[in-house]
């Protein structure tokens, strides 16, 4: 990375090698005996100077958040996580919260947070990796301090600024504790006796008259008893019940009294009014009254005993009634439903109708039996107290049926159900939809009442009535013409239906067309609205009755229909001759016919002509009708009526000599245009040509004329001795519609005769044209090698096409010929598999020869070109012959090399990788990359020593996948083994005087590699931040004892590793942070001294020691008689007095000496004295003014003991305690009794003994706690 890379406009942090070196640049400190350091080992190969590469872009683009607020958000969210740091420490100082996890935790935070920042590459704050490394210890550091509470000297501020939050210090026990429970214990004093005198109390049953119902999802009615002043020691209960007028008494179980007393006890602590709520659960419908209640002095209670009924639940449903006909009603029917209702009366239910979807509600109320009163009607409240059998029987609960007769007018679905029921003390039970249900589940069915309503059918007759019969053939059958339908637009899917009918034959009817006195019945089960009766004798015949289903339905007008049996067609026959206006000849005949029957008429004849016979038929409309038989043939002609057909009867067969016609004829002359249509297409410029058939005697003229755009040109021939003859026009050179008619021909016999003979013929207006289309713009392709390309046509003509078209550019004798293939459409594709120049060379149509567009006859086709890959050559990238060689490199350097790659990107390149060690066999492996651009890089493999040869093997690009054509590129590349050096013995630690000793240990290294080695080593005090670096130039085998010069050790510990090792083959091996390490230090004798003289202490004081020596130290102690080691890592030792007990100081040492110093120094530690009031406990006790309490005080401690209680109100909910009376006493003893009378809270506020004292009442805290009482 170059100097003057940057991200944005802001320069990058320097990269750690530059301040490497320029540590290296430093001139090394003078060796001892004052010879010049030696030469560092030479180094094989200069350093590889790293191609210049672009500075890393930020993780979130500038564009989007620009450099400055990117370093904002960090810094941000750095003092962020500072802030919560600080409050676990307040926590763990306040609260004793485990360290360790919480040592953890924020070890991962500020890891994920100090590694996580580089990698967002923010301007300014790209730091390197081994700035982030001390960075993250110097956390770690600080999270070990802060979450283990380890003090040191500079955090005295911070402990004097949280001290209001913090005051744990560590005890004897080695454990912090929190200074403030044991100054401020609470077990110290222990204990309240509250007095209270008690009041008159009373209880009252539902003093609301609240309704209660039992049934369905309520098994339990809560009825509420509220106890005023009084803790209930029995309580009785009466139930009558509704159907017996039975009495029976219920108690409260012991469990239900015990949940009382707990209430009252929590509302007297709070101070609030001491009424107690206890609902009781009834399970049984009846009358309740409070009977006997007693306190918990065998008193009975005051009461009020209101009567509470607790009813069944009212219910209801919805179903038929007895006499109806199940679900389904036709339009117009009653809903016949029956609501039963069931509860105290009177009674209200709310019920829905929807229909269709449509929702309606409706309610019935005041639902009673007959002869029904109720005291909640009217004025007859009096009975609600009169617990006899005529003053509860109203509250039974009694069933009300409700008829439900609606006509219903509207086909569908119509629902009932059930939405509320209500009963006389408002207990209501309502029925959710499914819709307002949660879990969406359908009322139970006896809720719901489902009808489907149908349409009634209706009937009518379609296309008969007696103006417009029906007609039938004698012997055939004719469906009725019923029309049926359901009264709505759309016909439901059952339309199964009966039908009714009355028939009178044709010859009973009466003058006016009525019904005669012959009547029959007929009927009809039809399947559908299509299956219809089919009826055959004639007569009237008028529908009387439709049912579908189980509805009746309806008869519309017209609903009568006439069914007759016309008349037999029968055909008569005339004729006369039809002579020949120029020579007299007859040419044929005229033939009249009168017919009978119901037109139209159809005639069949048979034509025999010279002994040829065809069959004609003819379509007759009317009853007369006039038809000319002229031939075109001359000869002997016999004409044949064999069948006539009405619209009633179909071919009735002819016979007899009067349905037989002949003739003899000789035809006038005459020309026919021998074509099948009358019409023919003709190409631009062509000759049209066409036979002409001539009819007559020999020779013949003919006359014809060509007519276009309205102008004639007339035409003739003479002389014509045959029959056949063939007229050609001349090319017709304009498109348009042609006429060729024939106008008149002339026989032997000298007659002209006028023709209609037409030839319609229509010409193109243009000729066939073809060419390529355009794609994208132009007429050119380049596609993938070997795949098909389809290449545009642009056609015009009558389909299909041949299009004949050659390769321009491909010279093969076998290839260059001309292909020709058949086009359907006229915007289709040619499909070619060669690149060159396409050009097409004729067309065709499927009539007309075509034209080529001279501007689009040619179409060119390229192939993409195949990817290729090269080596990018550098100075250290060399190619050798057909491979590549990159210089050699020590092991585990970073080393790559460029590859070149062109075609369409993506790129996927597969090369194999094989590793030939020194010793051993080799192996290889199969690696891959994907490349977005035209250059990728490739990390070469330097784990290991030994040669790599990298061989690359397939290439494939957007278009071409495994490119068969590639030519596989190696490159190679040797890897040099790295020396290595480590600590025989690392992580050991070696102690040394500050003066040198005769027979000292020395350090042992052992090295591997090609010697000679030249080694450095690293030795950093634990007071310095810069190391200090000692060389050895040259080391001349493997193994090697190393020795420390004293000028490089100071007094203390200090850090010794192994910095760097480079041997002859010129590879270095550096070791930045970790590798094998070994400790050394230098030691003087500590000692310690106490800061007071005095030896008893109470619990809760601070002891305190000053230390000599270079800390950390070392202190043994005993303490009751437990021996126990504590560290100090100042000169200052502070320990608070948890417990009672002698401690006893009996060395000490710090952790430069490996000598303890005994010392015996003995302190004294006294408990702090205790007292409890009534063993403890909170004692309330409840008495009648007058009565006297014993109240117990037990101390601990050295006697005497002097107390100090005080008197005050009791604690009430929204009242302010007040202290009434202060009173002191003396006690010799470890127990004393006062008696007491009056109401109050006592509790003791100060306690002292021998030599310590406590209160309660102490406002200001001295900072060395309780003084010692002499």
């Amino acid at each position: 990375m170059t100097a003057d890379n940057s991200v944005g406009a802001f320069p990058q942090t320097p990269i750690p090698e530059r301040r490497t070196a320029s540590m290296r640049a430093a001139p090394d400190p003078p060796p001892a005996n004052g010879t010049p350091g030696l030469p560092i080992a030479p180094r094989q190969h200069a350093q590889t100077a790293a191609a210049p590469t672009a500075g890393a872009a930020p993780l979130i683009p500038l564009r989007i958040l620009d450099g400055p607020t990117q370093r904002f958000y960090a810094v941000a969210f750095y003092l962020a996580l500072g802030a919560w740091k600080m409050y676990d420490w307040l926590q763990l100082v306040e609260e004793d919260t485990e360290s360790f996890w919480l040592f953890l935790k924020w070890i991962g935070i500020d890891f994920a947070f100090l590694f996580g920042l580089p990698e967002m590459r923010i301007p300014w704050l790209e730091l390197s990796q081994p700035f982030v490394v001390a960075l993250f210890f110097i956390h770690a550091i600080f999270d070990w301090m802060f979450m283990f509470n380890v003090g040191l000297p500079w955090q005295a501020w911070i402990i004097g600024l949280v001290k209001v939050f913090y005051d744990r210090e560590l005890a004897i026990s080695e454990h912090n504790v929190k200074l403030s429970s044991i100054l401020h214990n609470d077990s110290l004093i222990m204990g309240r006796q509250i007095i209270n005198i008690l009041p008159e109390g009373s209880v009252v049953l539902n003093p609301e008259i609240l309704p209660f119902c039992l049934g369905g999802d309520k098994k339990e009615a809560p009825i509420p008893m509220f106890f005023n002043s009084t803790v209930p020691v029995e309580v009785e209960l009466i139930r009558t019940d509704l159907e017996s007028n039975q009495e029976e008494s219920i108690k409260l179980s012991r469990i239900q009294l015990r949940d009382i007393e707990r209430q009252a006890k929590k509302l007297g602590q709070e101070g609030a009014e001491s009424v107690v709520l206890f609902n009781y659960p009834a399970k049984k419908p009846g009358v309740y009254r409070l009977g006997k209640v007693l306190d918990e002095y065998k008193l009975e209670v005051q009461r009020r005993t209101p009567l509470t009924f607790v009813v069944p639940c009212p219910r209801a449903s919805v179903g038929p009634s007895a006499l109806s006909g199940g679900s389904s009603r036709c339009i117009g029917d009653l809903s016949d439903l029956s609501l039963q209702v069931d509860g105290t009366p009177p009674l209200k239910i709310v019920y829905s109708r929807m229909v269709n979807g449509k929702d309606h509600s409706f309610h019935f109320q005041s639902l009673q039996p007959e002869g029904f009163s109720s005291p909640l009607v009217g004025s007859l409240r009096s009975s609600l107290i009169d617990p006899t059998e005529e003053g509860i029987s109203w509250a039974r609960s009694q069933r009300v049926n409700v008829g439900l007769n609606e006509s219903m007018h509207q086909s569908g679905e119509w629902q009932y159900s059930v939405d509320e029921v209500h009963d006389a003390f408002g207990n209501v039970v309502k029925y959710m939809s499914p819709a307002d249900d949660p879990e969406g589940k359908p009322k139970p069915k006896h809720l719901v009442q489902n009808l489907v309503v149908k349409e009634r059918p209706r009937v009518k007759l379609q296309g008969c009535d007696p103006r417009n019969p029906l007609k039938v053939a004698k012997g055939e059958s004719k469906l009725l013409p019923i029309h049926f339908d359901m009264g709505t637009g759309k016909m439901p899917d059952d339309t199964a239906h009966s039908l009714t009918w009355q028939f009178s034959p044709i010859d009973t009817l009466t003058e006016s067309g009525d019904h005669g006195d012959v009547v029959t019945t007929g009927t009809h089960s039809a399947k559908n609205a299509h299956d219809k009766p089919r009826i055959s004798a004639p007569g009237l015949y008028t529908l009387k009755s439709v049912v579908s289903g189980a509805c009746e339905g309806e008869v519309q007008e017209p609903s009568s229909c006439l069914l007759l049996n016309p008349l037999e067609p029968r055909l008569t026959l005339k004729t006369e001759e039809i002579p020949d206006t120029c020579a007299g000849n007859s040419v044929g005949l005229r033939v009249d016919m009168d017919l009978i029957g119901t037109p139209p008429f159809i005639v069949v004849y048979d034509v025999i002509s010279n002994g040829v016979r065809s069959t004609n038929r003819i379509s007759v409309p009317s009853l007369r009708y006039q038809m000319e038989l002229v031939p075109r043939v001359a000869g002997h002609h016999k004409y044949i009526f064999t069948h006539i057909g009405d619209d009633i009867y179909k071919g009735q067969k002819l016979s007899g000599s009067e349905y037989v016609l002949e003739q003899d004829v000789k035809p006038a002359a005459a020309a026919i245009i021998q074509h099948s249509t009358g019409a023919t297409d003709a190409c631009l410029g062509d000759e049209v040509k066409a036979d002409i058939l001539l009819l007559g005697d020999a020779p013949f003229r003919l006359d014809w004329e060509v007519i276009h755009d309205g102008k004639r040109t007339k035409h003739s021939a003479k002389d014509i001795d045959g029959h056949n003859y063939q007229i050609k026009t001349k090319p017709l050179t304009q498109g348009g519609e042609y006429t060729m008619a024939l106008t008149s021909v002339q026989d032997k016999r000298g007659c002209r005769n006028f023709l209609h003979e037409e030839l319609k013929i229509s010409v193109r207006r243009q000729s066939p044209r073809g060419g390529f289309g355009l794609l994208e713009g132009k007429r050119k392709k380049k596609a993938v090698e070997g795949e098909p390309v389809k290449l545009p046509l642009r056609l015009t003509g009558q389909g299909p096409w041949k299009v004949s078209y050659v390769n321009t550019q491909d010279l093969s004798s076998e290839r260059s010929d001309v292909v020709v293939t058949t086009i359907r459409n006229d915007n289709d594709f040619l499909e070619v598999r060669e690149r060159g120049v396409y050009e097409i060379t004729d067309i065709w149509d499927n009539q007309c020869h075509g034209v080529t567009d001279p501007k689009a006859s040619k179409f060119q086709v390229d192939w993409y070109p195949r990817p290729e890959l090269s080596v990018v050559v550098a100075h250290s990238v060399k190619q050798v012959a057909d491979q590549f060689v990159v210089d050699d490199i020590c092991e585990g350097d970073v080393s790559g090399f460029e590859v070149e790659l062109k075609g369409s990107p993506p790129y996927h390149v597969d090369y194999d990788v094989r590793h030939q060690p020194p010793q051993g066999s080799g192996f290889t492996s199969r690696k891959d990359f994907d490349a977005a651009h035209g250059k990728a890089s490739i990390q070469m493999e330097t784990a290991k020593a030994g040669l790599y040869t990298y061989k690359f093997s397939s290439l494939s690009d957007h278009l071409y996948i495994n490119d068969k054509k590639f030519q596989p590129v190696i490159v190679k590349q040797t890897v040099n083994r790295k020396p290595a050096a480590a600590f025989v013995k690392p992580g050991q630690t070696f102690k040394y005087c500050k003066s040198e000793q005769p027979r000292e240990d020395k350090i042992p290294i052992t090295l591997t590699g090609l010697p000679p080695f030249a080694l450095e080593v690293e030795v950093k005090h634990q007071s310095s931040q810069v190391p200090e670096i000692y060389r050895i130039p040259v080391v001349n085998s493997n193994a090697y004892e190393l020795e420390i010069p004293r000028q490089h050790l100071r007094l203390g510990a200090q850090h010794v590793r192994i910095r760097a090792v480079k041997d002859a083959s010129g590879c270095q091996s550096v070791t930045d942070y970790g590798g094998s390490s070994v400790h050394v230090q230098l030691y003087d004798a500590p000692t310690i001294y106490p800061l007071e003289t005095r030896q008893d202490y109470c619990v809760g004081e601070r002891i305190s020691y000053t230390l000599s020596g270079t800390p950390p130290f070392e202190v043994q102690y005993t303490f009751d008689g437990v021996e126990r080691k504590a560290k100090s890592p100042t000169t200052n030792f502070r320990r608070i007095a948890e417990t009672p007990g002698e401690f006893i100081i009996t060395t000490i040492s710090d952790k430069a000496s490996s000598c303890r110093a005994p010392v015996n120094i003995v302190k004294h530690i006294h408990p702090m004295p205790s007292v409890r009031i009534s063993k403890g406990k909170n004692v309330q006790t409840d008495i009648h003014e007058g009565n006297e309490v014993e109240i117990l005080f037990e101390f601990w401690g050295t006697p005497p003991f002097e107390f100090t209680y005080t008197r005050s109100t009791n604690q009430r909910k929204g009242q302010k305690v007040q202290v009434l009376e202060t009173r002191h006493d003396i006690s010799y003893e470890h127990s004393k009794i006062i008696r007491a009378s009056q109401e109050g809270t006592y509790e003791v506020v100060a306690i002292k003994d021998m030599y310590c004292a406590f209160s309660t009442q102490q406002v200001e805290r001295k900072e060395k706690g309780q003084k010692l009482l002499q």
